[in-house]
């Protein structure tokens, strides 16, 4: 089959873009339909502070009749670039029909732009980078992802054979039910850590969310610069992220540690906002509804935590555990008692041994980073 590729350049192709997946997916229970206002957002030159400092691209493959058939996004992100003294350019936002000749027209129009850029590598999927969604799903199909997680059917990974790209790193993400696991040990280490340390563990304030923005940005920053695909966040990043995940977040579930009065680790974790917008089908009024009204609210029995880090020089203290344990008694008490740790680095020894040996978590789904010379 013969496929044409455009580039997005007005509102009408960026709708066709933003709709491809709810075609595509329509018959698939499992795929959670994301907001399509937040996407337009994600896209807005102008407006996201993403865009101050990448360079993004976008695609459409049509088919012979004209219809849209496939979607993909070159990113040129240079703080990336800078902080890793590299030139490696992104691809991301990959969807489309099952044909192999579209996935690799549309891999290699991504290849060809980065090219023009002055790239030497390729590495995706990120959508845009590893501060948002990323990964492609290799492992654990039988369920919907956790929000800001991805998801894509199976047959995605054999669309990638043969177009030269091989595994750069994977993600891993674990499953807690506090029904079946028992968390005794995890709440006698914490405060064994708690008298140890004297520390004090408060919840964010989500009212003075951007009080506590600078704190957070600060431990983070400091967590994770040596970690592998780290790209700092701007505050505006950190700003726009922050307005996006207040109207779900909840206190109990963001603890910050403090020790002598300095705030020294955090951890956030929030409510499966997915089944909210599983029912909302796109729509930003469904999902307000959904989330907020009595008469309409969807029940959220599960949460995400998707960060957790403690300063360098506070590290084997346990902290870890401490927050750990908070988060789940809280889970429990707020009929949340089971969830996704997400996402883990594969070689993450230390995170894992915790999951994995402490507290006997299910390691149920990979999420892979591919890469490719170009």
């Amino acid at each position: 089959m013969h496929f044409s590729i455009e580039k997005v350049e007005g509102r009408g192709q960026l709708r066709e873009f933003i709709d491809l997946p709810f075609r595509l997916y329509r018959n698939d229970a499992n795929w959670v339909p994301p907001v399509k206002f937040f996407q337009k957002e994600l896209f807005n030159m102008e407006k996201h502070p993403f865009h101050e400092h990448s360079d993004v691209t976008v695609f459409l493959a049509r088919n012979a009749e004209g219809r849209v058939a496939g979607r993909i996004v070159s990113i040129v992100n240079h703080t990336h670039n800078e902080y890793h003294d590299c030139k490696t350019g992104f691809f991301g936002f990959l969807e489309g029909e099952k044909d192999e000749e579209l996935f690799g027209l549309l891999l290699r129009t991504a290849e060809e732009e980065l090219k023009e850029a002055g790239m030497d590598n390729v590495m995706g999927p990120m959508n845009f980078s590893t501060n948002e969604e990323c990964g492609m799903l290799v492992k654990g199909f039988d369920s919907s992802p956790l929000i800001m997680m991805t998801y894509n059917p199976p047959w995605y990974l054999d669309m990638l054979d043969g177009t030269g790209y091989k595994k750069a790193k994977d993600l891993y993400a674990y499953y807690l039910d506090s029904d079946i696991m028992d968390y005794s040990r995890m709440s006698r280490v914490a405060d064994l850590v708690r008298r140890r340390n004297d520390a004090v563990i408060r919840d964010i304030s989500v009212k003075h969310i951007h009080r506590e923005v600078p704190i957070i940005m600060d431990i983070y920053n400091e967590c994770w610069e040596k970690n592998w695909g780290f790209v700092p966040m701007s505050k505006r990043e950190i700003d726009v992220m922050a307005d996006e995940i207040k109207m779900i977040m909840l206190p109990q579930l963001a603890p910050i540690v403090e020790i002598n009065g300095e705030p020294v680790a955090f951890a956030i974790a929030i409510p499966d906002a997915n089944k909210a917008f599983k029912k909302a089908g796109g729509s930003l009024l469904k999902a307000v509804l959904a989330l907020k009204v009595p008469l309409f609210r969807v029940h959220i029995n599960q949460v995400r935590v998707l960060l957790l880090g403690v300063r360098k020089a506070f590290r084997g203290r346990g902290l870890e555990a401490l927050m750990i344990d908070k988060m789940i008694s809280s889970s429990i008490k707020k009929g949340m008692g089971r969830g996704e740790l997400s996402w883990i680095l594969e070689d993450n020894e230390p995170m894992r041994r915790i999951l994995e040996k402490d507290l006997r978590a299910d390691q149920y789904r990979t999420y892979r980073i591919y890469q490719k010379d170009i």
